[in-house]
C-alpha cells in the first residue's frame, strides 16, 4: 500500500451507518454512509488500496447540493473529494475490523488514490442505489425549496398585516381626534 503523509487518530468524528453502494464490482468500490446523529451529513467510502492485511478506504464528506451537482454532471467525483481540506483513510481487515484511521491534507493524497477529473456520474456505471439516492436528494431539496417559499410568503403576509394594522391604527387615531374636536374636517388620504 502507498505510504500516507498523515496523522493517526483513534476514531472517526462521525458515527457511520451504511446506506448503500454506488459502485460495486466483486465488492463495494464506492459506498454511501450517513452520520447516525446527523443524517444530512453524507460520507462516501472509496476503496483505494489493499495488501495482504488490509483494505484502504478514502472517506470524504459532501452535501446534498454538491451531490445534486455530481448527479447532474456539474461536478466530477474528484470535485466532490477536492471540496474537503482533510481526507480520512480507514484501513480494515477482511472481517471489517479497524486497523488504522488516518487524516491527511487533500494535497497529500496519493494521486493514484484519486479518480480521474473526467469521472462524472454515468447511470449505467452505477448501482440502482445511486439513482435512488439522486431521486431522494432532489425530492428533499424541492420540498425544502417549497417550504422556504411558503415561509417567505407567510412572513410577507405578516409584514403586510402589521403594516395594515399600523395604517388602521393611525386612521382610528385620526377619527378619534376628529370626533373629539367636533369639527367637520375633511380627511385627505
Amino acid at each position: 500500500m502507498n505510504t500516507l503523509n498523515c496523522i493517526s487518530v483513534s476514531g472517526l468524528d462521525f458515527n457511520p451507518v451504511k446506506m448503500g453502494d454506488l459502485i460495486y464490482y466483486e465488492g463495494p468500490l464506492l459506498s454511501h454512509f450517513q452520520d447516525v446523529s446527523k443524517p444530512s451529513d453524507h460520507y462516501f467510502y472509496r476503496w483505494v488500496d489493499n495488501d495482504n492485511h488490509a483494505n484502504r478506504w478514502l472517506i470524504f464528506k459532501t452535501t446534498d447540493h454538491d451531490l445534486v451537482k455530481f448527479f447532474n454532471k456539474e461536478f466530477s467525483e474528484l470535485d466532490l473529494i477536492a471540496k474537503n481540506n482533510t481526507i480520512t483513510f480507514l484501513d480494515l481487515d477482511d472481517n471489517l475490523n479497524k486497523l488504522g484511521i488516518y487524516l491527511s491534507a487533500y494535497e497529500d493524497v496519493p494521486s493514484d488514490y484519486l479518480p480521474a477529473q473526467q469521472a462524472f456520474f454515468e447511470a449505467s456505471r452505477y448501482e440502482p442505489y445511486a439513482i435512488e439516492l439522486k431521486n431522494k436528494i432532489e425530492l428533499s431539496l424541492k420540498e425544502n425549496n417549497i417550504l422556504v417559499q411558503l415561509l417567505n410568503r407567510v412572513e410577507n403576509m405578516e409584514t403586510e398585516h402589521r403594516h395594515t394594522n399600523k395604517i388602521l391604527s393611525e386612521v382610528k387615531s385620526l377619527l378619534e381626534h376628529y370626533n373629539l374636536d367636533g369639527r367637520n374636517i375633511p380627511l385627505r388620504l
